[in-house]
């Protein structure tokens, strides 16, 4: 037998232990290699997810700075004065304390401008200071979004906003001057109440800059964590750095925002590497360790992504469904239910009073209220509905089960009452109401503008009406367009002689039946139509701003007609909107200094509503007309929030009953009691009163026994043209003879309007 070497045994016993060694080698090696690629794509990945999330949080940022301009602009865009003073009679001070020093340091805007319709610079706020140079013009960038602007406007976008009053017309486009980004929007300014109107392609235009330099670059990094941050005119960036485009309202890429990325994978991974190469006797640790720090790296992206996800498709204030959410969800919801066949009802939510609420108590009380209204609906939705705010004081819900009408019915009934109970916020106590309108599919469609446009117009119909809810109906948008020929109609009538005409009924002193007055009374005779009465085409022109006219065409005509005239008192109903206007006191004046009459003659018939003016406006109005001798009747006594107070406070001169009261007299023993009570109580703050609608002889004797003062009704007159109000009057006749069967008064009627 061959001698064994020394060695031998020892290297056969290695063999295998080199073999394992070798396997050992070549496992951990390949561990190692599949733990480091593993590592290495996670870190990537984490990278890449990462800078993803910092490309939208800069999108959002760009976005949200896009909205608020305009929205910031509409402060003071939507507003009379405005109007007034930077177009009809330019105040200089008053535009550099309410817009340039308000938009510069209320809002950061860099630079403010208003341009004329014809193009021209009215006025120049740069960094905070007045221009006064004449030679002075802007970039030209700024005219371009006006010419846009201008263009959207003569496509009937404000035409849209007067109708929905929802966001005004408005531009807004990115730009560099010189090397300076900056962002340009523009709005036209306009009227907030409906007394005047604006002329198409007559408006101004308010135009804000903000510069997205150093400011706003620091803002954005110290909020969001980004690292080296700048603007850049060009692509090229370092291998270490990201960029995002910014585009034009063209398409047109005019610069980008550049930053160092966050890298949390790359940095874990260094910490990582000192470890493997420690040795690979720790390397199973570590890779448990590895990997458990990768999963919490990760769980926090993934968290933190769904965190940006969340934010871009809710409202941040309100944490409800933004607008872009909510409109993806109503098509993906219809386009379901046209296979299922199911039925969704969209409701539109608008709060009554709101601006009210913001204007007197501050914004931030208007956050918190918007913020308690969204968790009061909320309490009330299903599980499956969709609740969102689109902006402003408007919401919208998506009603996914229980949408036969009586449910959504009976949802709307506890949406309009839990909206309708006061608010706690800020220490403040407030009150506002709601109006919804609500469409039903597939009963109004399945096309999600179509669905959108219904529940608008049943909105508007709910909140016009004051019915707290309404559904579309096929003969809402009939009446829409019915509403809108008239409100044309009504323009044409005011433009034109023949249409309208006011007609005057006696007032009747009830001591000895004399005519004490009369009382005019708007009428219109429609060419197609008809006679349109009052209840029907005045509440029009409130609205469309028509009211401040034709209440000026009745005064005109009265005081002309019947100033001359050998009667008494001459009574005219006065809109509360156009009671309210600033300038309403100065043009009566003036009407009755052209009428030859004295304001001692003029009564003016002015409803509860407009005593109820919290701004102190109508308080103004009131003691201006009676230091000239004006005096005022409060009308239709008894219909709304009738106190006694008023009649201390505001110093009314006389009270109407109102006819509802006088028609039940000999009828309901409990009218004849409070017709008698409030005469009793009237005169004994020195009040007169009449009593309106006077039909029957009973009516008459009851109201003389009770010392009402004046009476008035078919029972004496009907209203007569001017042309026998002249031939009774012009030569001294005094009393009223009634005829043996008097008239019956003519109840309201008319087309069906809005």
């Amino acid at each position: 037998m061959r001698p064994s070497h020394p060695g031998t045994k020892d290297a056969r016993t290695d063999r295998p232990l080199r073999r394992l060694a070798v396997a050992s080698v070549y496992t951990v090696v390949a561990t190692a290699l599949l733990v480091f690629g593993v590592v290495l794509w996670s870190a990537s990945r984490i990278d890449q997810l990462s800078q993803e999330r910092q490309f939208r949080t800069i999108s959002s940022a760009l976005v949200n700075s896009v909205e608020k301009i305009p929205y910031d602009q509409e402060s003071v865009a939507i507003w009379d004065d405005a109007v007034r003073y930077a177009k009809d009679s330019f105040d200089l001070k008053w535009v550099e304390t309410n817009l340039g020093v308000w938009m510069h340091d209320y809002f950061k805007h860099d630079r403010t401008y208003i341009v004329g319709p014809d193009g021209a610079l009215v006025y120049s706020m740069v960094d905070g200071t007045t221009v006064t140079n004449p030679k002075f013009r802007p970039d030209e960038s700024v005219f371009e979004v006006v010419t846009a602007l201008r263009k959207k406007i003569s496509a009937g976008a404000l035409d849209d906003y007067e109708l929905t009053k929802r966001r005004l017309p408005h531009v807004v486009d990115f730009s560099f001057q010189g090397d300076r980004p900056v962002l340009i929007s523009a709005v036209p300014i306009v009227l907030e109440s409906k007394t005047a109107a604006q002329e198409r392609g007559s408006e101004f235009v308010l135009v804000s800059q903000r510069f997205l330099d150093a400011s706003f670059l620091s803002d954005l990094a110290s909020a969001h964590f980004l690292k080296g941050i700048r603007f850049s005119r060009t692509d090229g960036i370092a291998p270490n750095e990201a960029s995002h485009p910014l585009t034009n309202r063209k398409g047109d890429t005019v610069g980008h925002i550049v930053w160092v990325p966050e890298m949390p994978g790359w940095a874990i991974l260094t910490d990582v590497l000192p470890v493997l190469t420690a040795g690979l006797a720790a390397i199973s640790v570590a890779i448990v360790l590895l990997i458990a720090g990768l999963r919490r790296t990760y769980r926090d992206l993934v968290r933190s992504e769904a965190v940006s996800k969340h934010r871009a498709v809710h409202d941040s204030l309100t944490g409800l469904a933004n607008r872009a959410f909510f409109n993806e969800r109503v098509g993906v919801l219809l386009s379901e239910r046209r296979v299922s066949g199911q039925a969704l009802a969209l409701m539109f939510l608008d709060l009554d009073r709101f601006k009210q609420v913001n204007d007197t108590l501050g914004h931030p009380v208007g956050d918190a209220l918007i913020q308690e209204v969204a968790r009061r609906i909320k309490t009330l939705a299903k599980p499956r509905d969709v609740v969102a705010r689109m902006g402003g004081d408007e919401f919208a819900i998506i009603k996914c089960d229980d949408v036969a009408r009586e449910d959504v019915e009976a949802f709307c009934r506890d949406v309009v009452a839990i909206v309708s109970e006061p608010f706690d916020v800020l220490g403040q106590r407030a009150a506002v109401g709601i109006s919804i309108g609500v469409a039903i599919a597939p009963e109004c469609g399945t096309d999600r503008s179509e669905l959108s446009r219904k529940a608008d117009i049943a909105l508007y119909q709910a909140k016009n009406r004051r019915l707290g809810f309404a559904f579309y109906t096929e003969e809402m948008g009939k009446t829409l367009k019915e509403r809108e020929a008239l409100e044309a109609d009504l323009r044409r009538a005011l433009d034109t002689e023949g249409e309208l005409d006011v007609a005057y009924q006696p007032l009747i002193s009830a001591k000895d039946l004399t005519v004490s007055g009369v009382e005019a009374l708007v009428r219109w005779n429609h060419p197609r139509l008809g006679s349109i009465p009052p209840p029907v085409f005045v509440p029009i022109a409130e609205e469309c701003g028509l009211i401040g006219r034709l209440g000026e065409y009745v005064l005109r005509e009265a005081c002309r007609t019947a100033g001359p005239l050998n009667l008494g008192t001459i009574a005219v109903n006065v809109s509360p909107i156009q009671f309210r206007s600033a300038d309403f006191a100065s043009r009566l004046f003036a009407i009755l200094a052209r009428a030859g009459m004295a304001p001692e003659r003029l009564e003016l018939e002015i409803t509860e509503s407009a005593l109820l003016d919290s701004s102190g406006t109508s308080a103004k109005a009131l003691r201006l007309l009676r230091a000239r001798g004006v005096r005022i009747a409060l009308d239709d006594f008894g219909t709304g929030y009738s106190s006694l107070s008023y009649l201390i406070k505001l110093e009314v001169d006389r009270i109407k009953l109102d006819r509802s009261f006088v028609q039940e007299l000999g009828t309901c023993p409990r009218s004849s009691s409070i017709v008698r009570s409030v005469i009793a109580m009237a005169h004994a703050v020195g009040v007169s009163i009449t009593a309106e609608g006077v039909e029957k002889p009973e009516q008459r004797d009851f109201l003389v026994s009770v010392d009402c003062d004046t009476l008035q009704g078919y029972l004496f007159s009907p209203p007569v043209s001017a042309l026998s109000l002249i031939e009774n009057f012009s030569i001294g006749f005094r009393r009223w003879q009634p005829a043996t069967h008097p008239p019956e008064a003519p109840r309201v009627a008319g087309p069906r309007v809005a």
